[in-house]
């Protein structure tokens, strides 16, 4: 028997008001709509990360000054700190409205911003993309983006991952074992 490959669609399918529920057909609907969410759904998920990714590209050239023409890795890590303090002081103040001694549950807005600088610490520490700024020329092409999202991929981007976090992973792993043969020792 020859599969049938076709992707099917709403308006295609007949008769789909009078089907059984067991029915080939009534699978078939189901596949469509199923499909059809499924696709729905990696849209949205698509736009959301389009726009977070262009909000920190925004955020980057307008913190780095006009007459900087490259930067540093060291200067590119103290950029991304201050990046990731950005709701430090918002924090700190739902925080500050706790008083000892009385039972106040938080805010909904203090759980949010507690869970999106967990999210991008944990982000920094496997690797953090920002606008390269040791590039001169992507430095340029930075500052001449007028924020449209369909001219994202002209600017480059670099990874980095936090210094202190990789410095500590290596030094909490511990040496491997060398074992030496019996023929090393005679």
């Amino acid at each position: 028997m020859v599969s049938n490959n076709k992707r099917h669609t709403m308006k295609s399918i007949k008769n789909k008001d009078m089907i059984h529920p067991s029915s080939r057909k009534a699978q078939q609907v189901m596949r469509v709509v199923l499909r059809k969410d499924r696709l729905e759904h990696r849209q949205k998920v698509r736009a959301n990360n389009s726009f977070s990714t262009s909000d920190r590209i925004l955020w980057f050239r307008h913190a780095v000054p006009d007459d900087v023409k490259t930067l540093t890795r060291e200067e590119q890590h103290a950029l991304i700190e201050e990046y990731l303090a950005r709701y430090n002081e918002e924090y700190e103040s739902l925080v500050a409205l706790h008083r000892p001694g009385k039972v106040r549950p938080k805010a909904a807005r203090e759980d949010m911003l507690a869970a999106f600088i967990a999210k991008e610490r944990q982000e920094y520490a496997s690797g953090f993309e920002i606008p390269d700024f040791s590039s001169p020329k992507n430095v340029v092409i930075l500052r001449e983006w007028d924020g449209d999202l369909n001219s994202l991929n002209r600017i480059k981007m670099v990874r980095l991952n936090d210094p202190n976090y990789v410095a500590k992973m290596t030094h909490s792993a511990p040496a491997p074992k060398v074992q030496e043969s019996s023929a090393m020792q005679e």
